[in-house]
């Protein structure tokens, strides 16, 4: 029974966090704001932080540096207040009704329960005040911290179709046999368009799906072309395998060259496809393909722009020894995720 036991915080860092548990996790570093443990810029850093993790263990990591249970002082305090808030109206709406029945009971006439109902109203107002102030109080912090999210996503939109297909990949591990080389080595390509998000939001969805639908037909026929392997497509992104490198390098030219002639001049916009290529070992390590090899070549398209063909130096020493395939804009660049600076080719 002790193996399960040893197990279990390496499965638990594996499970994917819902959308429920995110909101719970924000709903408590709110609770933390209200209650002075965090500033403003803490909880917003946080709650795009807590919208951007993949695990649960990620999610954990946010507040390990809080009290815990957060909110529970908090919470027993205010359903105190809220339960004597309301015996007192209560009380207050009794007694008011007896001694107005009291009062028309006598004959009427002069009004006199009104400085009773004046007064104590005025009282139970000042005790329910707290309450009041919270219900109405605008959540500024939440406000800020969800406008930051939304800010922030709407920056990242671009690399998310690509690094959905890649986390899907990860977690479903498809064989890559029919697709490696006799060495045993891949090539991956993964591709999408450019500024997707924002294209779909200013077209709305029928037009949207109409054009993606135009995409994923060119992006598919291109890699049957040149015998490409698709292993995931989602939305606008695409993960294909090769056994060959250039022929790899081959396709994305393709790609381009359609994408550039069909939806170049198209009437929403022109259409721009950022792709990126990545060459490793994917039969003998298995597991360590699909932990970095994946990764690195979805981080390499995050970096390409719009029309751009970006590969690794694997890929550009796999390749340029015929000089038929050219590199240039040499760069040194950080991947997310990945140590170090890893150097960046764009093919011309």
């Amino acid at each position: 029974m002790a193996s399960p036991r040893r197990d279990s915080p390496s499965h638990e860092s594996k499970v994917r966090a819902s959308d429920a548990d995110r909101e719970r996790v924000v709903e408590s570093l709110r609770e933390h704001y209200g209650a002075g443990r965090l500033s403003e810029e803490e909880l917003s850093e946080r709650v795009e932080a807590a919208y951007g993790v993949r695990t649960t263990s990620e999610l954990q990591t946010l507040t390990a540096d809080l009290p815990s249970p957060p909110t529970s002082g908090v919470a027993h305090r205010r359903g105190a207040l809220e339960a004597s808030v309301r015996t007192h109206l209560a009380i207050y709406v009794v007694v008011n009704v007896l001694l107005v029945g009291i009062w028309a009971a006598s004959g009427g006439g002069y009004f006199w329960p009104i400085w009773s109902i004046l007064g104590w109203g005025i009282g139970v107002g000042c005790h329910a005040a707290p309450l009041l102030a919270k219900r109405t109080q605008p959540d500024r912090g939440g406000m800020v911290a969800r406008e930051r999210t939304h800010r922030r996503r709407r920056e990242n939109r671009r690399t998310s179709s690509v690094d959905d297909v890649a986390l899907s990949v990860a977690t479903e591990r498809p064989s890559l046999r029919s697709a490696a080389a006799p060495d045993g080595t891949v090539t991956i390509l993964f591709s999408d368009i450019e500024g997707s998000s924002a294209l779909n939001e200013r077209l709305g969805d029928v037009r949207w799906l109409e054009l993606l639908r135009a995409h994923q037909t060119l992006v598919r026929d291109q890699v049957q072309a040149c015998g490409g392997f698709e292993v995931k497509s989602q939305g606008d992104g695409f993960m294909i395998a090769f056994p060959s490198a250039r022929r790899a390098i081959e396709c994305a030219r393709a790609i381009q060259t359609a994408i550039a002639r069909d939806l170049g001049n198209h009437p929403s916009g022109p259409i721009r496809v950022r792709i990126g290529l990545h060459t490793g070992e994917a039969i003998r390590q298995e597991s360590d393909f699909y932990g970095k090899n994946v990764v690195v070549a979805a981080r390499i398209a995050d970096q390409a722009k719009g029309g751009e063909i970006l590969v690794s130096s694997v890929v550009k020493q796999l390749t340029e020894s015929a000089g038929d395939v050219a590199f240039e804009d040499a760069r040194e660049v950080e991947l997310a995720g990945l140590a170090g600076t890893h150097p960046l080719y764009r093919v011309v």
